[in-house]
């Protein structure tokens, strides 16, 4: 009886083990919460304030565009829905309006608003109001006129930009171009990179192949390896 006791019990113990093996992993029960998040975006705002606020712009204003952009192109397929049953255009995001908006939100809007609010804390009224009526009247109509030239160009250099990217043929015109080059790389940066490992500190490796750039950006605008205008025309 006792034996059998004993053989029982192993075997229980093997049947736990297995079952802890063959358990299934569970996904966490306890996501970060949103107060969670909140806490760490506050850390990161009180650390690297401008940053933060340049991103976060970024991103807002992005997706502000994106959104603006679809409901404008939803609500005009709705308007021109054809009699038929025709086949009606997806909604389209207008990507041009996007990069823009997240570059002057970024770049330009982000940055104006941090030091410009810091300094009305600082310096402006003490009355929340006043602080309001100099902010609406004197700041943002300028504000505004400069985010909508600051559009404008943006626009435009993106769109002249995609138009010379798609009429100069740059992918094909660089990897045709991209092997002779990378032959004639290793005619001389093996060497260049070998003798500057041998002979000098890790502090000067920057410096000394910058230098042996020297020589091989003006063989590669000269036209070496494809890399010129004149080899392209």
């Amino acid at each position: 009886m006792t034996g059998s006791n004993d053989h029982n019990d192993k075997g229980d113990g093997e049947d736990t083990t297995s079952a802890n093996i063959y358990r299934p992993i569970r996904p966490n029960p306890n996501p970060i919460s949103p107060s969670e998040l909140l806490n760490r975006y506050n850390k990161l705002l009180d650390r690297y304030p401008l940053r933060t606020k340049m991103i976060t712009s970024a991103v807002v204003s992005a997706f502000g565009s994106a959104l603006g952009s679809f409901l404008s192109s939803s609500n005009t397929n709705n308007n021109n829905k054809p009699s038929n049953n025709k086949r009606q255009s997806p909604s389209r995001i207008n990507w041009v309006d996007v990069f823009s908006y997240a570059i002057h939100g970024g770049i330009i809007n982000a940055p104006i608003c941090h030091y410009w609010f810091e300094w009305l804390a600082t310096n402006g009224p003490s009355s929340n109001t006043s602080s309001v009526l100099v902010d609406q009247l004197v700041v943002q109509p300028p504000l505004l006129v400069l985010m909508f030239v600051c559009l404008d160009v943006l626009r435009a250099n993106i769109r002249a930009s995609i138009g010379q990217f798609r009429e100069a043929n740059v992918v094909g015109k660089a990897l045709s171009a991209a092997g002779p080059a990378v032959v004639d790389s290793w005619r001389f940066w093996p060497f260049a990179v070998y003798f500057t490992f041998k002979y000098l500190k890790k502090k000067h490796y920057t410096v000394a192949l910058n230098l042996c750039s020297v020589a091989w950006t003006a063989y590669l605008a000269k036209g070496g390896g494809g890399g010129g205008d004149a080899a392209s025309n």
